[in-house]
């Protein structure tokens, strides 16, 4: 071992995010023969555990970039075992398949093989997928070998399997992967592809080149089910008499909604924090007609108060929700049931609401995109036809983890596209505390908070 050498690793410490100028590690007089003590830290158990705040945290990271430079074979394998593991570090996410396509030919194989094995988690297979992508990117001579494993797993593709066929679309399209549109039309064809992936067949084309507009209108990516509970309530009902933002907008989208648009606070709350986890900023020019349903589902107030009381309200309520995001105190508003005496959590209303607001995302690169998976996997299960029918199977305790799993993936995904929010050089600024929504303003006006500088 060359404990002499690895020792450097632990001095360097925290590492650039986002970018593929790496240091250059050889400059330390690294070696093939400091291949297997390189290794070795790769799967210290201690290293990945440590504190956030530590430099040992950075080793691993220093440790498969170094064995990247030296195009190591030895770590191939070591390196794929870490997909599964470190499936939630974001930086393995992104580095890891970069680190396959320095390494380049040899990788190959390994990487074709392991995308075919359903033992493993869909996300780690797409980790490997992005990994033959870099070998193409990086080695284009290697191209036609690396689409040769991509022709293989479509034609296996299991039809069960639509977010990792989605995924490897993205892919496909990341590399420019004309050769394998047959392929891929088939692949659609089957119905077995996940579009908030990659988009439709049409979407796909038209990124290829190989159409310049679409035939048809394009897909809503939220799922349109038919729940065979009770119809919505339509019968009228009156203002309620208070100043309370949740209440009123609540009236609002009732009295002015349609079953094509958002029809409730939790679901416009779940709708608002998908808009703030957004990698670029929504202007409320496309997210208010949205809410609607779409402009031909725009209400025609009645009078102009109205209108105005119902643009401050939500222009609030959104405001609150970024700034929640902003502030790390968000907390998803889900409703409540209580059902003989005993109080359930429902948190469907919320998460089509999240979907709904992902569906104004503009295109997302391959790694953000699994990113977003990852993210929405906890969220699909209670807004999906396919969701429901997996928690049909489950009891109450383990509905519950699911649900709790919810805020953690979201707040994850806020923090993994803030970077990108923020314009360079910008930090995050924390002011005063500010005011509750019912608090007096801080102006001095008498009014509450919500209804004088919230505004």
């Amino acid at each position: 071992m060359s404990s002499a050498k690895t020792d450097i690793l632990f001095t360097l410490g925290e590492a650039e995010q986002g970018t593929r100028d790496w240091p250059d590690y050889l400059q330390y007089g690294f070696e093939p023969s400091d291949e297997p003590a390189l290794i070795k830290l790769l799967g210290d158990k201690a290293l990945h555990g440590a504190a956030g705040d530590s430099l040992e945290v950075w080793v691993p990271l220093h440790a498969w970039r170094t064995l990247g430079q030296l195009r190591s074979e030895q770590a191939v394998l070591p390196l794929i075992d870490l997909f599964e593991e470190l499936g939630d570090d974001d930086w393995a996410l992104h580095e890891l398949p970069t680190v396959m396509g320095m390494i380049g030919q040899v990788a190959i194989e390994a990487l074709g093989h392991y995308i075919n094995q359903h033992r493993h988690d869909e996300f780690a297979r797409a980790t490997a997928m992005a990994g033959l992508s870099e070998i193409a990117r990086q080695h284009p001579r290697l191209r036609s070998k690396v689409l040769a494993h991509y022709r293989h797993f479509i034609q296996h593709a299991d039809n069960s399997e639509p977010t990792i066929n989605g995924l490897l679309v993205s892919y496909l399209l990341d590399i420019d992967a004309k050769e394998l549109i047959t392929e891929v039309r088939d692949l659609f064809n089957r119905q077995c592809v996940d579009i908030t992936c990659a988009g439709d067949i049409e979407d796909v084309e038209m990124a290829l080149g190989l159409r310049l507009e679409r035939s048809t209108p394009k897909p809503v990516f939220i799922e349109d089910f038919d729940a065979s509970g009770p119809a919505h309530d339509t019968t009228p009902r009156e203002k309620p008499d208070t100043d309370d933002v949740v209440e009123l907008v609540d009236y609002y989208l009732e009295h002015h909604g349609s079953d094509a648009g958002i029809l409730g606070a939790s679901e416009l709350d779940g709708y608002f924090a998908a808009i703030a986890c957004a990698p670029q900023m929504i202007l409320p020019s496309l997210w208010m007609p949205s809410l609607w349903g779409g402009e031909e589902h725009s209400p025609e107030w009645e009078n102009s108060e109205d209108f105005q009381e119902f643009s401050e309200l939500i222009m609030s309520f959104y405001n609150y929700v970024i700034g929640d995001m902003n502030e790390g105190s968000y907390a998803a508003m889900y409703m409540v049931s209580e059902i003989k005496q005993h109080s359930y959590t429902l948190v469907d209303d919320w998460c089509s609401g999240f979907l709904r607001g992902v569906n104004l995302w503009a295109a997302l690169s391959p790694m953000d995109t699994l990113v977003l998976e990852a993210a929405l996997e906890p969220v699909r299960l209670f807004a999906t036809e396919s969701g429901f029918g997996e928690l049909a199977e489950l009891n109450d305790d383990e509905i519950e983890q699911r649900q709790q799993a919810i805020e953690p993936a979201v707040r994850k995904l806020f923090l993994h596209f803030l970077k990108q929010r923020q314009p360079p050089g910008q930090a995050l600024l924390r002011g005063e505390p500010k005011a509750g929504r019912n608090d007096p303003c801080p102006c001095g006006s008498g009014k509450k908070y919500k209804k004088c500088c919230l505004h």
